[in-house]
């Protein structure tokens, strides 16, 4: 393939810059670049604009030109792999794309961020291994969209393709760690989607830079200090009397039923009869579509047998939350420790970096240590299951039933401290010695 820069004069000053692509029998076009130049201060030997102190932008426009050169050179090669057809526009359209400009319906061929608001809007009709996307896999994608918006408002910047480098990954960490006060986990979440996203763009043949593959541009995160309630506690919840309170007695419940099956709140709270088939629970978990069965617990049947065989009462995740905690402080779980807990940021003056951005919400979370039952929130019911279990039946058993695909993941629901740990191993030998002795005593 070839390509070839030349001008045609004109009857004005300056004379347009031209560009012929011609490959074999495959492809021969040529268009304006939109770059000019005076006709006399062209070399058409060297395809470029002279070197003289008459065209001060001459370095700028020689310098555009190879890079448009190997960019067409890249696209060409690109769609020509993937067997896309090379319609008689075909140069046209990429030089609009070099140049950043685009009609309004294609401007997702040209910023990151158009592309990932018509990457969102077709999420309804897309699969991800087989399955539509979840509709909570869609509003994250949409919550990392915003925080790209409010980067481009923040630095006065539309994002290109080009522009995803790891100049751009350290500026898009320092602003959400900075300015919006995002912690690591959340952001990490963020950058996800951000790689993932870079890739489809990749695979599709648009000229996204290349930097989003480095090692540096990786998810960041912080070591959580998140809470569980041990058997003893959760028996505490189980046994305290409520009966003064249907609505804490309610959420009570509820709260039982999470820690006794590992489900996820958006499960646990939304079971219905026909879930529950002999003595087990059946049901296909709603974040990633896997089914589980779960033995009922003693504790689970002695409620539905208290509520006459209905299941406590739906209730929001959020009131479940708030009211979770009354719960607790009231059984007693009041010792100070450390942890994380969401907190509302709108009244404190100056938390927020100094930004054109209105951020919408303001509940961060903070570090610190804290009353346990500040700390307790849904996700305890799950890390509570997990913990509980660990090191008393196989993790792939636990994995079953918590619905965890691997290992890794599941492990990091295992909150148990190194003293528990120790403890675990103290019993172990305990037991061995006991074993030793008992085959002692039946010698003699």
């Amino acid at each position: 393939m070839r390509v070839r820069f030349f001008v045609i004069k004109s009857k004005t000053e300056l004379s347009s810059i031209y560009v012929r692509f011609w490959d074999s029998n495959r492809i021969d076009q040529k268009t304006k670049t939109g770059l000019t130049v005076k006709y006399s201060n062209w070399s058409e030997s060297k395809k470029q604009v002279k070197n003289n102190i008459l065209t001060p932008e001459k370095d700028l426009i020689n310098d555009t030109i190879r890079k448009l050169e190997n960019f067409l050179i890249e696209q060409y090669n690109t769609d020509y792999i993937n067997q896309k057809t090379t319609n008689k526009n075909w140069l046209k359209e990429k030089i609009k794309t070099f140049f950043g400009k685009a009609d309004k319906e294609e401007l997702y061929k040209i910023y990151f961020t158009d592309w990932v608001q018509k990457y969102i809007d077709e999420c309804p009709t897309r699969l991800y291994k087989g399955e539509p996307v979840k509709k909570r896999t869609i509003q994250h994608y949409t919550t990392t969209k915003y925080k790209l918006e409010g980067y481009e408002k923040h630095f006065n910047i539309k994002l290109r393709f080009q522009d995803i480098n790891l100049d751009f990954y350290r500026n898009f960490v320092f602003y959400s760690q900075n300015i919006e006060k995002i912690n690591n986990n959340t952001i990490g979440g963020y950058i996800t989607n951000l790689k993932k996203w870079c890739k489809i763009i990749d695979i599709e043949g648009l000229p996204i830079n290349p930097q989003y593959r480095h090692s540096e541009f990786s998810t960041i995160s912080n070591v959580t200090k998140d809470v569980y309630l041990n058997e003893n506690e959760i028996n505490k919840v189980y046994q305290h009397d409520f009966s003064d309170s249907e609505r804490l007695d309610n959420v009570r419940d509820n709260f039982v039923f999470g820690l006794r099956t590992g489900l996820r709140i958006s499960d646990f709270l939304s079971l219905e009869k026909y879930n529950f088939i002999g003595d087990f629970i059946e049901i296909t978990t709603k974040k990633t579509s896997h089914p589980v069965v779960i033995p009922l617990h003693n504790q689970i049947k002695s409620i539905l047998a208290k509520r006459n065989g209905n299941l406590p009462h739906q209730i929001s995740d959020a009131k479940f939350n708030e009211y979770i905690k009354e719960v607790c402080q009231i059984v007693g779980f009041n010792e100070m420790i450390e942890g994380a807990k969401m907190v509302n940021k709108k009244d404190e003056k100056d938390f927020f970096g100094d930004s054109k951005v209105k951020i919408k919400s303001k509940m961060r979370k903070v570090f610190g240590t804290f009353p346990k039952h500040e700390l307790i929130t849904s996700h305890t019911c799950r890390r509570s299951f997990a913990s509980n279990l660990y090191g008393k039946l196989d993790n792939h058993t636990i994995m079953a039933i918590t619905g965890h695909k691997t290992e890794a993941m599941f492990l990091k629901y295992i909150k148990i401290t190194p003293r528990e740990h120790a403890e675990k191993l103290k019993e172990h030998w305990q037991k061995i010695e006991i074993e030793k002795q008992a085959k002692k005593d039946e010698a003699l």
